[in-house]
């Protein structure tokens, strides 16, 4: 076990002093092959407590701060670990100096308060977005496992009150708990918020709020001629609108890019016109035409019998 905890603070130094040699799915496994024997080491109380102070003085070596990478995988890493594996109070001396530098003691309130504006902050985790996605994941799963309880009947109101980083974070909490099908629950807070459009809106706020909502396919997707229908369906109801009042006709064609734009549409129109009705009417009479020959053969089929 030693050589998984060398390993992640490997890779959280090679994050920090050379990223482009960083192997995110390696920090993945290391740190899960680390969380597998918390729950066995509740039976094993020697190396629990072993492994404790071996985190403790890997811990001190540097200080938290020193990347976003390195608070947020040790805050949530040593939490699961005084959570799952300490049953006596024996193996807590790494997370009690963890939680000493906190400015909220408390699991959840940390977790919210501090680790979660920290993800969230512009740039974070040097734009890796697995690795952004991987460290929500864990926070939401502590949370859903050892913190408050989900409200599974949170309001679309309750929601649209809370902070940008706080939605992803219950959204993320309602996958885990609920499952990933929600959209197809139309009871469901996820069916009521793309229903009024709310995804795109919150995506459109940042980057990284888009590539969540669309890895979780909540963002609808337009294919190209439904975005050439919805187009030309605002263009002739803005036309109508114009038409509606001479007055306000008037004063668009006062206005100089308003009347290029409505005059380069008249003759586009117009040029469609001319194009479209020879077209139509030439398939229509060879349409006719074919009818004809068929009833004419017909025709002498009928008298040659």
């Amino acid at each position: 076990m030693k050589e998984y905890v060398e390993d992640l603070f490997k890779y959280i130094d090679i994050f920090e002093k050379n990223y482009s040699s960083f192997k995110t799915e390696a920090f993945f496994q290391t740190y899960n092959g680390i969380y597998t024997v918390f729950q066995t080491l509740r039976e094993q109380r020697d190396k629990a407590v072993e492994l404790d102070y071996y985190f403790l003085d890997r811990i001190r070596e540097k200080p938290l701060s020193d990347s976003d990478l390195r608070q947020l995988t040790i805050q949530i890493l040593i939490t699961f670990f005084e959570s799952e594996a300490d049953t006596d109070g024996r193996s807590n001396q790494a997370y009690s100096h963890c939680r000493n530098q906190r400015k909220d003691k408390r699991d959840v309130t940390h977790f919210e308060n501090q680790l979660l504006p920290l993800l969230f902050k512009e740039g974070s985790l040097k734009g890796n977005f697995r690795l952004h996605s991987f460290l929500l994941h864990e926070v939401a799963r502590y949370i859903n496992k050892f913190g408050k309880r989900l409200d599974v009947e949170l309001t679309p109101e309750a929601f649209g009150a809370l902070p940008e980083p706080m939605k992803f974070l219950e959204l993320q909490r309602r996958r885990i708990e609920l499952g990933t099908d929600l959209l197809k629950d139309r009871e469901s807070l996820e069916f009521h918020l793309q229903r009024v459009d709310d995804f795109p809106k919150i995506a459109a706020k940042k980057r990284v709020y888009k590539q969540y909502l669309s890895e979780w396919g909540y963002l609808k997707k337009r294919d190209f001629w439904s975005k050439v229908k919805s187009s030309i369906g605002e263009l002739f109801g803005k036309l109508g609108g114009a038409f509606s009042s001479s007055r306000y006709l008037r004063l668009i064609l006062s206005q100089r890019r308003p009347a290029y734009l409505f005059y380069s549409l008249i003759i586009i129109l117009f040029l469609v016109i001319a194009i479209g009705v020879p077209m139509f009417w030439s398939k229509y009479k060879a349409e006719k035409l074919e009818q004809f020959k068929e009833r004419a053969t017909q025709v002498q089929r009928g008298i040659g019998g």
